[in-house]
């Protein structure tokens, strides 16, 4: 028996060249040589995209992870146009909050009982920086409030903290204290009164 004179296996077998291209076995036609163009969006359907990337980085940051924020805060010492202001963490028994920062041109902070605090560069806007759960004594001469004993005489117990309003009537007995900016309301109790 006779060999045919073709290659044995397909390892023998020709490769084709490299510019040798498929034949579209339908109509007979070579592939063009070169790159393929691929289809790009319309002008009008990125700047939509855009637009709806922007706006979810928005939401998420506006909402999500402005809470999450970490609270300025700041110690306050003396009283009147002597007292000093130091910005400090809120981890410390600080005895304020840094409600909002204005211009030092600004007349003054939104309707409530913030202590105003001037700079050279910004008017600081202070509420107190309450927790729910603690009781405060006065600090009559830095005109703060301080972590005291529930026990003492004169000592307010913090027993809620509402946010996203600064109506007190929701604590109990109504007995709150209310601030706009931002929007928070500490229900208050006086613990020696209430016999809690």
């Amino acid at each position: 028996m006779s060999k045919p004179d073709g290659p044995d296996t397909p390892a023998e077998q020709p490769t084709p060249e490299a510019d040798e291209r498929p034949l579209d076995f339908l109509d007979g036609k070579v592939e063009p040589a070169g790159p393929r163009r691929h289809k790009l969006l319309p002008l009008w359907a990125v700047g939509i995209i855009a637009v709806l990337i922007a706006g979810v980085g928005f939401v998420v940051f506006r909402y999500v992870l402005a809470d999450d924020a970490p609270a300025e805060c700041a110690t306050v010492t003396g009283a009147g146009d002597t007292a000093t202001v130091e910005p400090v963490s809120c981890a410390d028994t600080a005895a304020f909050r840094i409600a909002s920062r204005k211009d030092p041109s600004a007349a003054g902070c939104a309707e409530g009982a913030y202590r105003e605090m001037r700079t050279d560069k910004e008017l600081l806007c202070l509420m107190p920086n309450f927790v729910k759960g603690n009781c405060y004594v006065p600090d009559d001469p830095n005109q703060a409030f301080k972590v005291g004993s529930c026990d003492s005489p004169d000592a307010i117990k913090v027993v809620d903290e509402l946010r996203d309003t600064s109506d007190p009537s929701p604590c109990p007995n109504g007995n709150g204290l209310g601030y706009p900016e931002p929007a928070v309301v500490f229900c208050l109790e006086t613990p020696n009164t209430t016999g809690s």
